[in-house]
């Protein structure tokens, strides 16, 4: 059962540890394809088949791929195959993704983001699916961050990806804003 602060407020979890990887040029389609991922058409968008590893199309062709379950052996043995020089394909390059990886939900999120980020993140919310969607490229509190809102047991969550080397300053400022709106940051 959730919280109250969980229902009425803001809540902000760190997801870095979850494996990526990221990929882009001319091949990066067709190999994703060749894995069996689930690729979006439309640039600034993304598709994630049975709720399992999320790929986001970023550009026309650079990519970032992320499982939604820490422990996705799968996507870490993709990401060491992309890194292996032995393994490299003409048109394909391995894009290094360290990001800070974090999620808000609650019914004060969009406030939350309303404060941060000149987004209003309503209208994608309320068209938000669980299989695919719209991603956002802004800023948050002048720190560069790319935006998915996705459904994910009944609720609108948005997931935020940053720069690592602003981590603390982002995670500490998302948490205060949180606990401001009754809310509360898990690590």
């Amino acid at each position: 059962m959730n919280s109250p602060a969980q229902r009425d407020g803001a809540m902000l979890r760190d997801v870095s540890a979850r494996p990526r990887f990221g990929c882009k040029g001319p091949m990066a389609e067709a190999w994703l394809h060749e894995l069996g991922l689930s690729v979006p058409q439309p640039p600034n968008s993304w598709s994630c088949e049975q709720g399992d590893v999320l790929v986001a199309r970023l550009a026309t062709s650079e990519f970032l791929v992320e499982s939604l379950a820490p422990a996705h052996a799968r996507t870490r043995e993709i990401a060491g195959s992309l890194l292996d020089p032995g393994q490299r394909r003409t048109g394909l390059v391995p894009v290094l993704r360290q990001d800070l990886v974090l999620e808000l939900r609650g019914a004060r999120a969009n406030d939350l983001l309303l404060e941060t980020c000149n987004v209003n993140f309503a209208p994608l919310a309320r068209n938000a699916g669980v299989g695919a969607g719209s991603l956002v490229m802004t800023s948050m509190i002048g720190v560069g961050v790319t935006v998915i809102p996705r459904r994910a047991g009944g609720e609108v969550t948005y997931t935020i990806w940053c720069d690592p080397s602003f981590g603390h300053y982002m995670y500490s400022t998302l948490a205060g804003i949180a606990d401001d709106l009754s809310g509360m940051a898990v690590s």
